[in-house]
């Protein structure tokens, strides 16, 4: 298990991740949310050494990674970029993941690369997408336990990314991986994962399984013949998502039964669930323009 404990970051005089505590388990795929500034990016540099924490620990099965050096390679990075690897060939590129990844899977690897139809040769032949299955199957084949992706979607086109989302499940299912990631494409990480962390002003606002979020929530469309009553747009446990005329998408928490009766009991013209997104619950907690 991979543990972060109370970890704090300062830059520039400003707290930027503060006293932030989540776990990582294998054959899980944890996706991390939150707006432009939330701190996700710090906090994943700050995890994997990039950037040295203020406070707080980061283990894995109770030892300490920032005092044993060589725990650092169970876990390995993806960044939101090629430029990395785009400078090298693909043999380049297995030298550089065998030296800093003691098992680091070269057979998989090269399996993976024929699979695929990845040229093994300089990386000028590559286009984006290419470049960004190589460098996942890379990142796969370190050996490392645990694994950290940064928007590894970004800007491929809908085949690529399918496969890029696929490739992901398929190694988690293994169930020696545990993976978590960062993504602002909220419909996509839906698909693939398990459990969510919302970052908010570098605090962890919500940590919860999509299972458990959609059991506390639903969300109801309704239509009144004037507007949506008084009673319900002041209620504490009702979230007005959106109103269009009479219609108005509302997110429940908690009540669902009592509030669908009472909102029945006020004579609607539409009254109908609607199926909850994980787009919804990020504008529930932390409302706005839905971009992360």
């Amino acid at each position: 298990m991979l543990k972060i404990e109370s970890l704090s970051k300062r830059l520039e005089d400003k707290n930027v991740l503060q006293n932030i505590s989540f776990e990582i388990h294998k054959g899980s795929i944890t996706g991390l949310i939150g707006r432009n500034g939330a701190g996700k990016t710090t906090l994943i540099r700050t995890i994997v050494g990039i950037l040295d924490k203020n406070e707080g620990n980061v283990t894995i099965d109770g030892e300490n990674i920032f005092s044993n050096e060589a725990l650092r390679t169970q876990i390995v990075f993806m960044a939101d970029t090629t430029n990395f690897i785009k400078q090298f060939t693909v043999k380049e590129l297995v030298s550089i993941y065998e030296n800093a990844y003691p098992n680091f899977n070269k057979s998989s690897f090269y399996e993976s690369l024929e699979k695929y139809k990845l040229p093994n040769s300089s990386l000028r032949r590559y286009s984006k997408g290419m470049k960004t299955l190589l460098y996942l199957l890379l990142t796969f084949s370190s050996g490392a336990s645990y694994v950290i992706l940064d928007e590894p979607t970004n800007g491929l086109d809908p085949i690529v990314k399918r496969t890029v989302l696929q490739l992901i499940i398929e190694y988690v299912s293994s169930g020696e991986v545990g993976v978590l990631i960062s993504s602002h494409h909220l419909a996509e990480l839906e698909k693939i994962i398990d459990h969510y962390l919302f970052l908010k002003d570098g605090l962890i606002e919500s940590n919860s399984s999509l299972e458990e979020s959609f059991t506390d929530y639903c969300k109801l469309q309704v239509a009144f013949q004037d507007e949506l009553p008084s009673q319900f747009k002041e209620h504490q446990d009702i979230f007005i998502l959106s109103q269009t005329g009479k219609v108005s998408i509302l997110i429940v928490k908690r009540q669902k039964e009592e509030i669908i009766t009472q909102l029945q009991g006020a004579k609607p013209l539409l009254l109908e669930e609607l199926p909850l997104t994980l787009e919804d619950l990020f504008y529930l907690k932390d409302g706005g323009e839905l971009y992360v």
